[in-house]
């Protein structure tokens, strides 16, 4: 009887069972390799900065989409009204749960200097908050009583600090804004001049830092110049700007 011959056939498993060893092996190999790459390269942190000039209008909601993905994060309102009495009242609030704004006394909104830092550290307001508010009555043409409450009254290059949620996590980011206050609700002008956030989750930034670079020193947005409004308060808003412009980080 003749009996098949083995070597070929010992061979072919050998080979098949080497092939799929060594296969077993570069993928777990691989996979730990990747794993390592990816536990050795951190995040690397960015600041996305975007400049502007928008003023915010009479009875008209202003928002802001800090990272540009098509949803507002912020939201601005300007109330006014004026009949024989009058009010006025400039809030500020997260649109998207999660999202809230460094707050101070009571609920009003912090303002904040530049290099003030913002982080899991600090205290955050979820609900709106008032940053200006104006009311008196009018008795006649010529008199009239006003008063003016909150810590926005008359302020250039200062900053909300703010956090909101990107996929779930959170992130920290400002608003930088030039307000004044005048006689009246009609007198009174604020303006938003940049914003920024940190792509980072869960890393502070400071208030106006445009650049997140290790061991290097952070760079700061350029300070917005002075407004038509304060510029309109005279010598007092002069030395108010220039007082901004000089003060330390």
């Amino acid at each position: 009887m003749t009996h098949p011959a083995t070597g070929p056939r010992t061979k072919k498993q050998l080979s098949e069972s080497f092939v799929k060893h060594v296969n077993a092996y570069g993928l777990a190999a691989g996979a730990a390799g990747v794993s390592l790459m990816a536990l050795a390269q951190p995040a690397e942190a960015e600041i996305i900065f975007t400049p502007a000039d928008s003023t915010i209008p009479f009875n008209k909601l202003v928002t802001i989409d800090l990272n540009h993905d098509g949803n507002p994060d912020f939201k601005f309102f300007f109330y006014t009204f004026a009949y024989h009495s009058f009010r006025a009242d400039l809030t500020v609030g997260a649109v998207n749960t999660g999202g809230g704004i460094i707050n101070g006394a009571g609920k009003y909104a912090s303002p904040l200097f530049r290099g003030n830092n913002i982080g899991p550290a600090r205290s955050f307001g979820a609900g709106s908050q008032v940053m200006f508010r104006s009311q008196g009555a009018d008795y006649d043409s010529s008199i009239y009583s006003r008063h003016v409450y909150g810590p926005w009254l008359n302020d250039t290059n200062r900053y909300l600090g703010v956090e909101f949620v990107i996929d779930g996590a959170t992130h920290y980011g400002w608003i930088r804004m030039t307000t004044t206050a005048g006689k009246r609700h009609y007198e009174a002008a604020f303006t938003i001049t940049g914003y920024a956030y940190e792509t980072v989750a869960g890393q502070a930034i400071k208030a106006g830092q445009l650049t997140e670079e290790a061991g290097a020193p952070a760079e700061f947005a350029p300070l917005a110049h002075a407004s038509l409004g304060m510029l309109a308060l005279g010598s007092q808003g002069l030395h108010m700007w220039r007082r901004e412009e000089s003060s330390p980080n």
